[in-house]
């Protein structure tokens, strides 16, 4: 049996009603071919500005695009709407100075985009992955972007997708010769505000991921 999940809905589950659990089990066993692509817009945007060191002329060009943009169905109204909120919210978000002051390489082909823990695959694929050099040593980290206005992560919920973002970083480290760091492996709740990064010590977190993941593969096959 193959039990796998994406990051954000693992987090949506670990704080879910029964009913909702099963309905997030339900949408990761057969994904929707028709899925509506919200925040596109900002979620490019945003990408782009993090690779330009927390620049926010993509993000002001964004907005732009977007005022002009002429949209007539109620969806496309409304996720107008939603977008340029995100993108305003974005730029109040204060931008690590340790991604400020240094040139960010982005990774943007890789492989490997999930971890596993307690036979659940954790799919991560971060929005960006980076490396930089300081003082002769190679580092590396990555940002998962989190857009939902009707689910904002609270601080221990951002922080739990930070550290599992570490832990999926670490694992591919090696093949870029890079050490991975705990404070620039980093959630971006737009909606929230907020930016976290891991924690120092993972064990703890990783160890109630394990207890998540363990109720996952309980209603994988009742949902």
């Amino acid at each position: 049996m193959e039990y796998k999940i994406s990051i954000n809905p693992l987090v949506a589950f670990s704080k879910g009603t029964e009913s909702k659990k099963r309905r997030i089990i339900r949408d990761q066993k057969n994904p929707s071919v028709f899925k509506v692509g919200w925040y596109q817009t900002p979620r490019a945007c945003i990408k782009k500005s993090i690779s330009q060191n927390g620049d926010n002329d993509a993000i002001i060009k964004g907005l732009e695009r977007l005022r002009d943009k002429v949209v007539e169905k109620p969806r496309q109204i409304q996720n107008k709407s939603a977008s340029i909120e995100a993108m305003r919210k974005y730029l109040n978000i204060e931008f690590p100075e340790i991604l400020k002051n240094h040139n960010l390489n982005i990774i943007k082909k890789r492989l490997v985009k999930s971890t596993w823990l307690n036979g659940v695959e954790i799919t991560v694929s971060p929005d960006v992955v980076f490396i930089f050099d300081y003082n002769g040593k190679r580092y590396i980290g990555g940002v998962k972007i989190h857009l939902s206005k009707g689910d904002i992560f609270d601080l221990n919920e951002s922080k739990m997708v930070a550290t599992i973002l570490h832990k999926h970083i670490s694992e591919i480290a090696p093949n870029y010769n890079a050490i991975p760091l705990h404070e620039t492996c980093l959630s971006i709740d737009v909606f929230g505000q907020r930016i976290v990064s891991s924690a120092i010590d993972t064990e703890r977190i990783l160890n109630e991921v394990t207890q998540i993941c363990n109720e996952i593969k309980q209603i994988w096959n009742v949902a």
